[in-house]
């Protein structure tokens, strides 16, 4: 993580209570969600939460939960609100990363499939190693088949920050960072019997991949597949590309950035993109930077496939932003939404902003998440008009305790262990965007 500067920490503070006053102002009353609640309850604590919707409109939600909060990881997942599955991993705890959480998604026959990341510790490495494990669900969340693993060159190794898209005509795509050649880089692959069997794994660039900034994927009605990723270009300038590949996967283009604003960093910021194709084909990305004097978040959008990004809109940003985890969905009549955790505040809550117009313009920005306590890593669901958003909910006092305790890792002999739910939860909160 980067850690921040004292001067920087205090002008967030001014500046992101002066946006939350101003955003209070403008909200909007053509959005109408619930009160919050907390969907983990059930597992008693919950991280990680994400979203599937399928065809019919069926909505699934997943989360990590473990025995006591700690590293025992094991997958939730449950449809319509009711009781959640369970599904525990033979090779060892799924992990509970907010930057990498498992991901699921509906096929068109109403299986549900989900990709995670199995850690393990390993003597002399500064990091679990992950294993990237895939599992299908054929009666739509209630059983599991046996999990299979999709990387070719080991079971545990650098793989993680991954992405899970089912295409249209049901081939499945997963794309992730891979440090197997001792740089990391943008991998992907796919599978056309069900996750059965993939195909052999490829980088998606020759270019190094920021670590641990996560993947994206998504296709077009035509077939085309889109990836993102953060980049490292010449400088150490550290941006987001989008490639594209016109035979599912196997070729992909030159990377294209999709801001130009030439952010340099020496470190990580664990935050990648967002990427969606809505029905026009119309592709909308969403990213969040750190540059000094216009940090935040960010989106824009491609009307020519990918091969040019226009219309970059500043979505919420300020002159320093701790890293934002910026999520993106797409529905009918040009409707965009776009949520994250604003890092232009002192406590980290959950912000939402809609286009009614395609991403042409957004209402302003409304707050989802309490003062009181930080919000991290939001997800969200839009099935026509019918919007649910959820993300990962901590108290200030154990939010402090548990940054308190995280090694430095600038230091050449830490480690990390692996990461624990604590006492996390996962809060949701449902309604109809008028």
């Amino acid at each position: 993580m980067i850690t921040m500067h004292p001067r920087r920490a205090a002008a967030i503070a001014v500046l992101g209570t002066a946006a939350a006053l101003a955003a209070g102002c403008g909200g909007s009353d053509e959005l109408q969600l619930s009160k919050p609640r907390t969907v983990s309850a059930p597992t008693e604590v919950g991280a990680a939460p994400m979203f599937a919707v399928s065809e019919s409109g069926a909505q699934a939600m997943a989360w990590i939960s473990a025995p006591d909060g700690g590293t025992d990881g094991r997958l939730y997942v449950s449809v319509g609100g009711a009781p959640p599955s369970e599904l525990r991993d033979s090779l060892g705890p799924i992990e509970p990363h907010g930057e990498s959480p498992p991901k699921i998604a509906y096929a068109g026959d109403g299986s549900l499939a989900a990709l995670y990341v199995v850690g393990k510790e390993a003597p002399g490495k500064r990091f679990p190693l992950g294993a990237l494990r895939f599992a299908r669900s054929p009666d739509g969340g209630k059983s599991w088949d046996q999990p299979v693993t999709i990387t070719d060159d080991s079971a545990f190794g650098s793989h993680n920050f991954h992405a899970l898209h089912i295409a249209g005509d049901g081939t499945i795509y997963a794309a992730w960072l891979d440090g197997r050649s001792g740089q990391s880089h943008a991998f992907a692959t796919r599978s056309e019997d069900g996750g059965k069997t993939w195909a052999p794994n490829h980088p998606i660039s020759t270019g190094e991949a920021c670590p641990c900034c996560r993947t994206a994927l998504a296709t077009a009605p035509g077939g085309v597949v889109y990836a993102a990723w953060r980049a490292v270009l010449p400088g150490n300038v550290r941006e987001i590309v989008v490639a594209r590949s016109s035979d599912r996967g196997t070729t992909w283009s030159d990377p294209v950035r999709v801001q130009n604003d030439g952010w340099q960093v020496d470190a990580c910021p664990h935050a990648g993109p967002a990427l969606a194709v809505d029905s026009q084909e119309r592709l909308h990305v969403t990213w969040w930077s750190g540059k000094e004097g216009a940090a935040g978040v960010f989106y824009a959008r491609s009307d020519d496939g990918g091969k040019s990004f226009t219309h970059t809109v500043p979505l919420g940003t300020a002159e320093f932003s701790q890293p934002a985890h910026v999520q993106l969905a797409v529905g009918d009549s040009g409707m965009v939404v776009v949520a994250w955790d604003d890092g232009t505040l002192q406590t980290p809550r959950i912000a939402l902003r809609v286009s009614r117009d395609g991403g042409a313009d957004f209402a302003p920005t409304r707050y989802m998440s309490s003062e009181e306590r930080v919000a991290s890593f939001p997800v969200l669901a839009l099935n026509r008009k019918n919007l649910t958003v959820a993300w990962t909910e901590q108290s200030t006092d154990y939010a402090r305790t548990v940054a308190a305790e995280r090694p430095d890792m600038s230091d050449p002999h830490a480690s990390m262990g692996l990461p624990k739910v604590g006492e996390s939860e996962v809060i949701v909160r449902s309604g109809e965007l008028r």
